[in-house]
């Protein structure tokens, strides 16, 4: 019955369980999730393409640096129009000590162009000349990514830091925000969760939650949260925002 049911699951659904694992680092449950979605394409659809990127992302995180460039090579082979593909195989020679990374920088310098603003262009490529993961960025990277629209690297990012630092309530809420931004409520939520466990005394991340809520529909605890976070310290912004967070909750009953 399992079985059927998750055969009959298609490639869209399978890519959403798959993002979920990422999101929560379960990177061999998102692997086979993302390999069962292609399974699902034919060899040369561009969907298939990014799934060979997604794949090549996990198994470089997982340190299986072959089977990273492999990847990234098929995802080439069927869309070598992509930017951030060329990004993506620059990081994995950058990891192999291979000297060519530089010229996969150069073509994804090259298409980024024709992709984005001008205004854009020139910020987009101030951050990726930052030190690479340098956790005073942190934010610049992550929104970097969301700007030329690869919210898997941003969490890719965010969560390389977690790694490291898993008890930084701040690196979970700057997840929470990125995860917002990709419309992806109930994650952001679970996420600032932690923020919450870690620093049970901070008032921002209540507002942030409540504002989560808020999207969500469930007045009831926005309102919950929004008067806790009210009850503690809060900087003029955050005070700001939590009375707009209060007058539309107010408004919307």
């Amino acid at each position: 019955m399992f079985f059927s049911i998750f055969k009959n699951k298609t490639a869209e659904e399978l890519e959403n369980e798959a993002l979920i694992s990422f999101i929560d680092m379960n990177y061999k449950k998102s692997l086979n999730l993302y390999k069962k979605a292609m399974s699902k394409l034919s060899k040369n659809d561009e969907k298939t393409a990014l799934y060979y990127f997604y794949i090549s992302i996990i198994y470089k995180i997982l340190n299986n640096l072959k089977k990273a460039m492999n990847n990234i090579n098929k995802a080439i082979e069927i869309k070598s129009d992509n930017f951030i593909f060329y990004i993506e195989r620059a990081e994995i020679k950058e990891l192999l000590e291979d000297k060519e990374n530089e010229n996969d920088k150069e073509k994804a310098y090259y298409l980024l162009k024709g992709y984005l603003s001008d205004e854009d262009y020139v910020e987009v490529l101030k951050v990726f000349n930052y030190p690479p993961y340098d956790r005073c960025h942190l934010d610049d990277y992550a929104n970097m990514y969301l700007k030329i629209n690869s919210p898997i690297k941003a969490i890719e990012i965010i969560n390389r830091f977690l790694i490291k630092d898993i008890n930084n309530a701040a690196n979970f809420d700057v997840k929470t925000d990125i995860l917002t931004k990709m419309g992806r409520f109930d994650d952001a939520i679970k996420t600032i969760n932690k923020a919450i466990k870690l620093e049970p005394e901070c008032g921002h991340y209540y507002m942030m939650r409540s504002g989560l809520y808020l999207n969500i529909d469930n007045k009831n605890l926005a309102k919950i949260n929004i008067d806790k976070a009210l009850s503690l310290n809060l900087s003029e912004q955050d005070k700001n925002t939590s009375e707009s967070i209060k007058n539309a909750i107010n408004n919307s009953q």
